[in-house]
C-alpha cells in the first residue's frame, strides 16, 4: 500500500470527540523539488466530516513540508468533531504533482471504547484501546480479526488496555477488526475498525521473494540465489549490501538508484498489467532498464514488417504496435499486440540481448 493511514477516535467533551489520522506516504508518491541542494515535497491534507444526512459538520486543511530522506513521510492531522459525525473524507494532494490519496471512512462513535490503535511488530498485532465504562454499563469485550478471536472482561472505570494477536497466518492485506461490547450476554455496541496488516518486506516470505524476483533486470543469478536463500535475520543486511554497490552517492544515506528502480517496477505494474504481464512484460524489460522513452509512436491496425517476430515471421497484421525511441542512446524498440488482448511482445529482442 502506497499510503498507509490509521484513524484514532478520542473522547473530548460531552458534545464532541477528537479525530486523529496518522498516515505514511511512500516517497515515490510525491514529487520532490530542489532548492540549493535540498530536496523537499509540499502537500496538503484536506479533511471533511459529515453527519448521517451528508451535511458537513467539520473540516480543515493543512499544508505540509517534508525533506527527502531514507524513510517514508510520516505525518498526522487532528480535528475536534461533533459526536453526531457519521463519516469523513480525507484527501492528500501533492502541490507539485496532483492527487496522492483519498479515503472515505465511517467515524467510530466514542461511547464505551476509544483511542483504538493498531501496532504491528513482526507477526504480533497489539490492539491498544481506552475503555470508557464509568458506571459499569458493559462487562465484556469480544474482538475478532479474520478467524482470530479474543475476549476481555471489563471492569467499571476509565482505563487503557491491550489485546495481543499472533498474526503469522495472516498475509499483508486489509482486514476488519470487529469490536463487540456486551452486558450480561446482550450486545450493547459494535465497532468495525479497518485494519491494514503490513510488515517490513524482508519479514514477509512472499513479499521478500517478490522483491528479490523483481531484481532480475539488474542482479546476477548468483546474487538472486543468495538473497532467495537468506535467513530472515540476514535479509535486511544482505539487501542493503546489494544496493550499496549500486548507490551513485555512497556518502549519503539515501540510495537514488534503489528508489528509481522500484519506481519503474511500480510504473510497469500500474501501466502494463491490463492484458499484459505487468513488471514481467516485454515492455517492462525495456522500461526498467532504460526508463521512460523519449518518444512513443502508436499505430493501430497497421501492417508492420520491418522486424521479424520471435517466431521468425516477417509480416503480420497486428491489432496495434508501438515503437519506443531513445534518441540519446540511439535505441529503438518495437512492440506488437499480436493477439489483440493487450499483451505487447518485443519484436526486436536482440536490441537488449534477449
Amino acid at each position: 500500500m502506497q499510503v498507509q493511514w490509521q484513524a484514532i477516535n478520542r473522547p473530548h467533551d460531552a458534545l464532541n470527540q477528537e479525530l486523529v489520522i496518522y498516515f505514511s506516504i511512500e516517497q515515490h508518491r510525491v514529487q520532490y523539488i530542489t532548492d540549493d541542494s535540498l530536496f523537499y515535497a509540499e502537500y496538503e491534507t484536506r479533511l471533511k466530516v459529515f453527519d448521517k444526512d451528508g451535511n458537513q459538520v467539520a473540516g480543515d486543511f493543512w499544508e505540509h513540508f517534508a525533506v527527502k530522506d531514507t524513510v517514508d513521510i510520516q505525518d498526522s492531522v487532528k480535528l475536534v468533531i461533533p459526536r453526531s459525525s457519521h463519516y469523513f473524507d480525507m484527501k492528500i494532494v501533492d502541490i507539485h504533482g496532483g492527487n496522492v490519496f483519498s479515503i472515505t471512512e465511517n467515524v467510530l462513535s466514542v461511547n464505551y471504547i476509544g483511542d483504538i490503535e493498531r501496532l504491528i511488530s513482526g507477526d504480533t498485532l497489539r490492539l491498544a484501546y481506552t475503555i470508557l465504562n464509568r458506571t459499569g454499563e458493559v462487562d465484556s469485550l469480544h474482538v475478532t480479526v479474520n478467524d482470530l478471536e479474543k475476549t476481555a472482561v471489563l471492569r467499571p472505570g476509565t482505563y487503557g488496555d491491550t489485546l495481543i494477536f499472533l498474526i503469522t497466518a495472516l498475509p499483508n492485506d486489509t482486514y476488519t477488526a470487529l469490536f463487540e461490547l456486551f452486558f450480561e450476554g446482550k450486545k450493547i455496541e459494535e465497532l468495525k475498525v479497518p485494519l491494514v496488516i503490513t510488515r517490513a518486506f524482508y519479514l514477509n516470505d512472499d513479499t521478500w521473494l517478490l522483491r528479490v524476483n523483481q531484481l532480475e533486470y539488474m542482479a546476477t543469478p548468483s546474487e538472486m540465489d543468495l538473497l532467495e536463500r537468506a535467513y530472515t535475520e540476514e535479509r535486511d543486511s544482505l539487501w542493503n549490501e546489494f544496493w550499496k554497490q549500486h548507490d551513485p552517492t555512497p556518502n549519503t544515506e539515501f540510495n537514488e538508484m534503489e528508489e528509481e528502480y522500484f519506481n519503474r517496477i511500480t510504473y510497469c505494474e500500474e501501466n502494463f498489467s491490463h492484458g499484459d504481464k505487468g513488471w514481467r512484460s516485454d515492455r517492462a524489460k525495456v522500461y526498467v532498464r532504460y526508463g521512460s522513452p523519449d518518444e512513443i509512436q502508436r499505430k493501430p491496425y497497421e501492417l508492420y514488417a520491418e522486424f521479424p517476430d520471435r517466431y521468425g515471421n516477417r509480416s503480420h497484421l497486428y491489432d496495434s504496435y508501438e515503437i519506443w525511441f531513445y534518441y540519446r542512446s540511439n535505441l529503438q524498440f518495437v512492440f506488437a499486440d499480436r493477439f489483440g488482448l493487450g499483451e505487447y511482445m518485443l519484436l526486436n529482442p536482440h536490441m537488449i540481448g534477449l
